[in-house]
């Protein structure tokens, strides 16, 4: 943001609370004319539809955990701490919303934004948590999240809710799905915490086939679990107001991945963790419904929910009225921790079978769901690819830089599983109409050496290892996010994210940054001209469908 800066420790307060300004959620109204797309701008101010939501936007906490101690104490000083601006509701808690990850609409024209990786934004160190880690479950927590994770010498330069020593329950806050109406302005943004609070990377929703709504949720961290949360009440396609609140009451779930290739959704709620966890020996208890959603983690750990390779995006297929058919897809992006196959985690063909390995390129995940319902509590999976290179003529290939060799055959007990184009690391999922699978990748190019992330294409259903192809490749340093279709599928978007962020051969940028190097990439803007974040759209020269 400041590429004028000489040195990291003349940061001023106020460039830092820009920085936090900058993250959160931007709402931005495009059209198409002709061929050509354009943002349209708010006709003055106050009016349309664009507009920002920032760490410093009044939202509203919702559901079982909204009350819970933690957020009481963290909401109180962030209302103490940052200026009533007039801007929201007098109950609503001034703390916005950050590390917005992957999201996704509902069938009632609502956005959900996945908080995701908050630790980073947490200024302090371990000590800071001394007086409150007397809650053994909040020493817990911090473990798991591993917060703070922003050193303790810039935490007078951060807004005061997000220093340790003041706010040590700040993280309460954030690890959310977020509810936001992009088509009223003025509506203030609801955290809904009945679908657990985790390291977020989606929010997928689907109708089940009694019309309730199913939210399917990854938590990206390694050895972490996918989640589904199933409503009680029906989704009413002629009433927009009375599905607002749908999301506040219903039921969570975390998948189990069984041996014989088949799995089942356990129920997580104060009663099974506290019997799970009395079964284990273990000590945790959880006093109510909010406590175990606000450690949605922890409790399905303890239920025996299957540690996975990074589960971040969660696709579902979908007729053309939301009604999910059975078919979902998770996107798993790696993990660099050595361990053996477990169930929906396969590791892949080795010299040396009987050790273990990471899964660097990692793979897509398909499950069934019974009965094609998506409010189905079992479910059959099998491995819909897996990320590596189909003509590699050995079984491992160094990374860049040649410290560590990746494990990279796309065989599974002497079967191809997919064929044509490499990839590795897949991060954001899409299914489009033709039920084409499009992949985007984050970490591409640090599994192949010569080749940045891009988007892939895949047909969901194939006979014989599944073709994969190349649909386009990013800039240097960048992932590729959020692939998505027009509604009528003549246009497709994605997000060129942290452009620039490493070099070719592989050096991250913040190691140069600070010496006067020359960033690497200049993308979009092109010339001598800093990186920046973008969306970009792509549509075919005859305007036909992509």
């Amino acid at each position: 943001m400041f590429p004028s800066l000489a040195r990291p420790q003349d940061a001023t307060p106020a460039q830092f609370e820009a920085l936090f300004a900058a993250v959160g959620v931007s709402i931005v109204e495009i059209e198409r004319t002709g061929a050509d797309w354009r943002v349209r701008r708010n006709p003055a101010p106050g009016e349309g539809h664009n507009r920002r939501i920032t760490p410093f936007t009044p939202v509203h906490f919702h559901g079982p955990a909204a009350q819970h101690p933690w957020i009481a104490a963290a909401a109180a000083l962030v209302n103490r701490a940052e200026p009533d601006r007039g801007d929201g509701p007098a109950d609503a808690v001034r703390c916005g919303t950050l590390a917005n990850c992957a999201g996704g609409q509902t069938p009632w024209g609502t956005y959900l934004t996945a908080e995701e990786n908050f630790e980073g934004f947490f200024f302090g160190s371990d000590s800071d948590l001394d007086g409150a880690r007397r809650d053994p479950a909040l020493a817990l927590d911090a473990a798991s999240f591993a917060y703070p994770d922003s050193p303790a010498a810039a935490a007078p330069l951060a807004p005061r809710h997000f220093r340790m020593a003041e706010n040590p329950h700040g993280p309460a806050l954030y690890g959310w799905i977020v509810e936001i109406d992009p088509y009223d302005p003025k509506s203030t943004p609801k955290k809904r915490t009945a679908l657990g609070r985790k390291r977020n990377e989606c929010a997928t929703t689907a109708l089940t086939a009694d019309g309730r709504i199913a939210v399917y949720t990854g938590d990206d961290q390694r050895n972490e679990h996918v989640y589904k949360f199933v409503s009680r009440g029906r989704f009413d396609p002629a009433d927009r107001a009375a599905n607002m609140d749908l999301l506040d009451d219903g039921d969570l779930y975390c998948a189990q991945f069984l041996e014989d290739g088949s799995g089942r959704w356990l129920k997580i709620n104060a009663e099974t963790a506290n019997a799970a966890a009395h079964a284990a020996g273990s000590p945790i208890r959880f006093a109510d419904e909010a406590d175990v959603l606000m450690r949605a983690r922890i409790a399905a750990f303890l239920l025996g929910a299957t540690p996975m390779d990074r589960p971040e995006d969660v696709a579902a297929l979908c007729d053309d009225a939301w009604r999910g058919q059975g078919v979902v897809l998770i996107a798993c992006t790696n993990n660099s921790e050595r361990g053996f196959a477990r169930p929906g985690n396969p590791r892949r063909e080795s010299e040396q079978p009987e050790r273990a390995q990471d899964n660097l390129p990692g793979h897509i995940v398909r499950i069934d769901e019974a009965g094609g319902d998506c409010g189905a509590e079992r479910f059959s999976w099998d491995v819909f690819a897996l990320g590596g290179d189909p003509e590699a003529r050995a079984l491992t290939a160094p990374v860049r830089g040649g410290a560590a060799q990746a494990h990279v055959s796309t065989r599974l007990d002497g079967v191809a599983v997919n064929a044509g184009a490499r990839f590795a690391c897949p991060d954001n999922l899409c299914i489009d109409s033709h039920h084409r699978v499009w992949i985007a990748t984050d970490g591409n190019d640090g599994v192949f050496a010569d080749c940045n992330d891009g988007v892939f294409v895949a047909p969901l259903d194939a006979d014989g290892p599944r073709p994969i192809k190349r649909f386009l490749v990013g800039p240097v340093g960048a992932e590729i996010c959020g692939p998505t279709m027009a509604p009528d599928e003549r246009a497709f978007f994605c997000s060129i994210q942290h452009p620039g962020a490493s070099t070719v051969e592989g050096v991250n940028f913040a190691e140069l940054r600070w010496s006067g190097a020359a960033a690497p990439s200049n993308f979009p803007d092109g010339g001598d001209a800093f990186p920046r974040s973008a969306v970009i759209v792509i549509t075919r020269d005859d305007g036909g469908a992509i």
